[in-house]
């Protein structure tokens, strides 16, 4: 019998152990401003108070299994509770501790701390107590000692929590809104999480337990890098470590995208070449967590085009001088563009090969170069411009009537001459790739544009009304082949 009655004794004793209780006390109620806050508290102090009472609870929580925490309040929305709804909250909990956490207004700088002794039969609990909350937070949060003493001038409002809470309890300003350095602590994640943890380290003291929180995880930096591996894009994040950190969530475009990764580098392979990405990562552990020090990064998925070489030669179409351009394929790209003499002649032409008809002459020197083309960029040909000089082709009487067209199909345009539009007509084009290029008699490129071949025929109408009267030509170039037409504008 007396070992059971041991034995229920130690049970007992663990129990009242176990069922220490901590209220937290998030000062300045509700609201983000000052027009929606009873208390005509500020943003700072509002959004402070709850950031680090939060904070404080989730190291209680996280590493004293021995202490159990309630908050009189755990938004900023969630209606205004006054101090004596705040006390009798305490009270309903059997409270052991009660701490308060409020900002400071009104001039002045550090923090300070206030206990009620006001109906206590006993003062030493609660001063010991406030001595302890304002000795560490001085320490820990670098603040200037300001004071710690029983204000009667607060009872009546702020300190009304304390004096009608039966818990031990104090009531800590941590420090000044209005000055520029203590506002600057009492905004920063970093600080907050070190008040939060002056507080736990606070509580374990005075009541005596042992129990351990890790730090907060430091500051490291973030490195995003775009490569392209076998024609694929992907970008590359590494970054420093952080210390104390147990693990890290990535966030693209400002959304969590992976979590809880164990090391310090992340290969992100979903992602399109051309597009925009925007990375940040918050370092984690028990205690918080806290963003890479050197902010968002904004990188550009990139396999940009390969290099390639280009060969130009002299050749004859028909009775035509011309020029083949013949190249090797980019790594890439999506489309090439054409420079002649240094102006562009030719966009978006897919292949690997260009046979160029159009105002070749013979004994001319005619200057080549490609730009390899995809949505991260251009590249030129590697082995720069390439020259050739036109080779004469034997005479061949021509008219519009009996030209031979290679890809056994039908150019027609009229009306010719034309005044406002001209319509043109091509037979057995579907599925080929087909442009179009407007040039002046000059050799003036006017207008460009890439034609629908999705059916056999294309019929289309031109608005010529802006054109000055004179000759024109227009260069239908068809899987990478040039057929020339005349017409004329009056």
């Amino acid at each position: 019998m007396k070992n059971l009655y041991t034995l229920l004794t130690i049970l007992l004793f663990s129990f009242c152990l176990n069922a220490q209780i901590i209220v937290i006390d998030p000062g300045h109620g509700y609201g983000s401003s000052t027009s929606n806050n009873p208390d005509g508290r500020t943003a700072t102090e509002i959004e402070t108070a709850l950031a680090v009472g939060l904070k404080t609870k989730t190291l209680i929580q996280n590493n004293c299994s021995a202490l159990t925490v309630n908050m009189t309040r755990t938004t900023n929305i969630n209606g205004w509770t006054s101090v004596t709804q705040r006390a009798q909250m305490s009270n309903n909990w059997n409270a052991d501790r009660l701490i308060s956490i409020h900002c400071n207004a009104g001039g002045g700088t550090g923090t300070e701390t206030f206990y009620c002794t006001y109906d206590d039969t006993s003062t030493t609990p609660d001063i010991n107590f406030s001595k302890k909350i304002q000795a560490d937070m001085v320490t820990n949060g670098s603040f200037n000692n300001r004071r710690c003493v029983e204000d009667n001038s607060y009872l009546s409002y702020h300190l009304g929590v304390l004096r009608y809470s039966s818990a031990t309890a104090c009531l800590n300003e941590i420090g000044f809104v209005d000055h520029s350095t203590d506002a600057a602590k009492l905004n920063s994640n970093t600080w907050r999480d070190k008040f939060a943890l002056s507080y736990f380290n606070s509580l374990k003291s005075n009541l005596n337990i042992t129990c351990s929180a890790s730090s907060a995880p430091g500051s490291f930096s973030l490195t995003a890098t775009p490569e392209c591996v076998n024609n694929s894009s992907r970008i590359n994040l590494t970054w420093t470590s952080s210390a104390n950190a147990t693990s890290y969530d990535i966030y693209r475009n400002g959304s969590l995208y992976a979590s809880n990764i164990a090391g310090t580098s992340f290969l992100n392979t979903y992602v399109t070449s051309g597009t925009t990405y925007t990375y940040y990562i918050k370092a984690k552990n028990a205690s918080g967590s806290i963003n890479n020090s050197n902010g968002t990064l904004t990188r550009t998925a990139a396999c940009t085009p390969g290099s390639f070489t280009l060969t130009a030669s002299a050749t004859c179409s028909g009775s035509t001088s011309a020029i083949n351009l013949t190249w090797t394929t980019s790594a890439n790209a999506t489309s090439y563009d054409i420079y002649r003499n240094g102006n562009l002649y030719a966009s978006n032409v897919t292949g690997n090969s260009f046979l160029n008809t159009y105002l070749i002459n013979a004994g001319s020197v005619y200057t080549y170069y490609i730009k390899a083309k995809n949505s991260s960029g251009t590249l030129n040909n590697s082995n720069g411009s390439r020259s050739v000089t036109a080779t004469s082709c034997a005479a061949k009487a021509s008219n519009e009537n009996d030209e031979q067209l290679e890809f056994n199909g039908e150019i027609s345009l009229y009306p010719n001459p034309a005044i406002n539009e001209i319509t043109f007509e091509i037979n057995n084009v579907q599925s080929k790739n087909v442009t179009l290029d407007i040039f002046d008699i000059s050799g003036k490129r006017i207008k460009n544009m890439k034609l629908n071949s999705d059916n056999d025929l294309i019929q289309q109408q031109l608005n010529i009304s802006e054109f000055a009267s004179g000759i024109y030509f227009i260069n239908f170039t068809i899987d990478n082949k040039e057929y020339l037409k005349k017409f004329v504008k009056q």
